[in-house]
């Protein structure tokens, strides 16, 4: 295929499917001429180039209120490169978009196709033959068509050899946060009067707080830590202790209170073997061309479901307003409506439907909560949450 014609529109998802699938050697969008940000095909550029090296995108501004117009900015573009050698691809941009490229289609006798997103394949739209399956598409693929980049993870994600004593550990914090919470709370202002890459921690047993509180460790919360393998060397006096963490990882992880739910969470999903480009603790410069590295909101746990991106917010407390306001933006910013967000907060919010849990149904978020997490098929129920969400939402968008 040489050329391939698309309507621009708002989610990302139409306008980069149809060309990493088909890959052709030049793509042209027709957009609204009302956009002002031409960084957006500077963007789409970008994200075709890492597969397709040497593939051309245009663009060329077109009065949508108008069928007429459309249609004719349509046939110029046909005549231009030929009839042979293009396609019109009809899934993209607004009702009046497919009616002129419809009446172009059928007027210049060119090839028309349509990009079916919930059966993931390519037709043609006047015989109904299956063109070709859509390409699977990854997080980076999004994260280029948006003109963002990844900064990094504010986590390093852990070896799977790692995941059970994850999982024990976990599970065990989960049932003693009232134990857990002073526990961090010595173990973040012991580790920061030390070297940051230092292992080794040792203190009075209880110490006081820049604000002046004092605060204690509980032992059987770092005798757990020692069981699963995060710290050796634990000694526990009567007014002393001692210990060394066993990897900087594992240092990471015992100094942040809340790490522990997203990391249960990354696990479930990467250990189900479902899902692509498990991603924890992921920092994304929204803004790649402006020449600054800024990071927005960190988003806790990312993964790809079968092409769509999916959000994660894990919260090891009550899930509020803010934080699906949070997920809700991070959500729309990257995959528009074809993608999903889940908030896993340790809580009651779904079990008692509270105003913040009905707020995230209105939303079109979903919740799993403190009944979820302790289950024993967690990752189970987060397979489910993810697939069942994305089918009812899917089938919507193609109604």
């Amino acid at each position: 295929m040489k050329v391939l014609i698309e309507y621009y529109d708002k989610d990302v998802l139409k306008n980069i499917v149809a060309p990493l699938t088909l890959r052709p050697d030049k793509v042209i969008y027709l957009y609204d001429r009302g956009m002002e940000d031409m960084n957006v095909f500077r963007s789409l550029h970008n994200c075709f180039q890492k597969s397709m090296p040497h593939v051309i995108v245009e663009h060329y501004p077109v009065d949508i209120s108008s069928v007429e117009k459309l249609r004719a900015a349509t046939c110029r573009v046909v005549e231009r490169y030929g009839g042979e050698n293009c396609t019109l691809e009809l899934t993209g941009g607004s009702e009046l978009m497919m009616i002129a490229g419809y009446k172009a289609g059928m007027e210049t006798g060119i090839r028309m196709v349509h990009t079916d997103l919930v059966q993931r394949c390519i037709t043609d739209i006047e015989t109904d033959e299956k063109i070709a399956d859509t390409v699977t598409l990854t997080l980076e693929n999004f994260i280029d068509a948006k003109g963002a980049c990844f900064m990094g993870e504010s986590h390093r994600p852990p070896r799977p050899e790692k995941y059970e004593s994850i999982n024990k550990m976990a599970q065990y914090l989960f049932r003693h946060l009232k134990e857990w919470k002073p526990t961090c709370s010595w173990l973040q202002t012991v580790a920061s009067r030390g070297l940051p890459h230092e292992l080794h921690i040792e203190s009075r047993r209880e110490i006081h707080m820049k604000s002046g509180r004092p605060v204690a460790p509980d032992d059987g919360v770092l005798m757990e830590f020692q069981e699963n393998g995060f710290i050796e060397n634990l000694e526990l006096e009567k007014n002393w202790i001692q210990f060394d963490f066993c990897t900087m990882e594992d240092k990471q992880y015992g100094i942040n209170y809340g790490v522990w739910l997203e990391l249960y969470v990354y696990v479930a999903a990467d250990s189900s073997g479902v899902f692509d480009d498990v991603k924890l603790g992921t920092m994304i410069d929204w803004d790649a061309y402006d020449g600054l590295k800024i990071g927005g909101n960190e988003i806790d746990v990312m993964l790809m479901d079968d092409s769509l991106p999916v959000f994660i917010s894990c919260k090891l407390r009550d899930a509020d307003t803010a934080a699906l306001n949070e997920l809700l933006i991070a959500k729309k910013r990257l995959g528009g409506w074809f993608s999903k967000g889940v908030i896993v907060t340790y809580s009651r919010e779904k079990q008692e439907k509270t105003g913040t849990y009905e707020r995230c149904k209105e939303l079109g978020l979903e919740m799993l909560d403190e009944r979820d997490i302790l289950a024993p098929d967690f990752r189970e129920r987060l397979v489910r949450t993810i697939r069942e969400h994305d089918l009812v939402n899917l089938k919507w968008k193609k109604v």
